[in-house]
Order: C-alpha cells, then structure tokens, then sequence
C-alpha cells in the first residue's frame, strides 16, 4: 500500500477536509489548502490550485526522494510531468516503447535500473543548472542519494511544502 503524501503552502488556512488531488492520477495525494472551491453557473463546480506547477514539482520532488520503488503510476506521473512521450524516454532509456508501457502498466516486477534513471532524468529537468551539477557529482562519486536543499526547493516549488507523516 502506498503511503498518503499530503501537501500545503505555508501560511495559509487549511481546509476543513483534505481535498484528494485525483487529477495527479496518483491515488494518494491530498491537499490541505491552495485549493479554491467555486460554483460558475455555466460550467458548474469549479477547482483551481495556487501555483499548479509548484504543486506538481513538490509531488515530483517528493516521489524521487522517497526511499521506496517507484509505482507504475509514479512512474508515469515523472514522465508525464517532464513532456516526455513513452516513445521519446524508451528512446533516452534505451529500451522498447513496450518496455515503458509496461512499467506504467505494472506488468514488470521491477522497474530495476529504470527506477534511478527516471529519478535522476527528473531531478536534472527542474533542477537550476548549478544544483544539477552537484547532483551529478554526487552520483559520480557513488555518495547516497541527499535531500535536494530547501534554497533549490524553494525555487521549484514556490511555497509548496509536503506535510510530514507521522510514523
């Protein structure tokens, strides 16, 4: 079972329920605030969230900084959230579109190599040129994967923030 992973922008009032963030098509994002409610008479009832991109990059950052395999869907989200086609990443992985599709499908037991791979290709694709760098030098000096530090984050993110679960 894969864990809640809730998140908020600092500062404001939190919502009286957490608002499940579905259209991640991650089924364990939840929202305590940055979401604002509203009933147009056209269209109905309407949702908007503050930073839409922060948010999403904080839901990125969280996954490839969790210790745990990524999920088919997690997997897809990364892919998804970098523009990349399934065809264009099997060709940057060097493996068959299937292969891919297969992943996201959870068809395969193990995304094995493919796992790293996709976190470092995401990582160097919202990261400012100079934090990317110590990423790579750290991957080439086989150092254990850091937290990204909160100055970058900030930058990425906005005022996005992940709540800390309780163990």
């Amino acid at each position: 079972m894969t864990e809640r992973a809730e998140f908020y922008i600092k500062g404001r009032e939190l919502l009286p329920e957490p608002y499940h963030f579905r259209a991640s098509g991650l089924p364990n994002v939840y929202l305590l605030n940055g979401v604002r409610f509203e009933d147009d008479p056209e269209h109905g009832a309407l949702v908007t969230f503050e930073n839409l991109k922060g948010l999403q990059h904080a839901i990125g950052l969280h996954l490839i900084e969790k210790p745990a395999a990524l999920t088919g869907a997690q997997f897809r989200y990364l892919r998804k959230l970098m523009g990349l086609t399934q065809d264009v990443l099997a060709r940057v992985m060097r493996v068959s579109v299937q292969t891919i599709a297969n992943y996201e499908k959870e068809h395969t037991a193990s995304l094995g190599p493919a796992d790293p791979h996709l976190r470092l290709l995401f990582a160097l694709h919202i990261l400012p040129s100079e934090m990317a760098a110590l990423l790579l030098q750290s991957f080439a000096r086989e150092e254990p994967r850091k937290r990204i530090p909160d100055r970058s984050r900030r930058k990425i993110v906005g005022r996005w923030r992940e709540q800390a679960m309780a163990a």
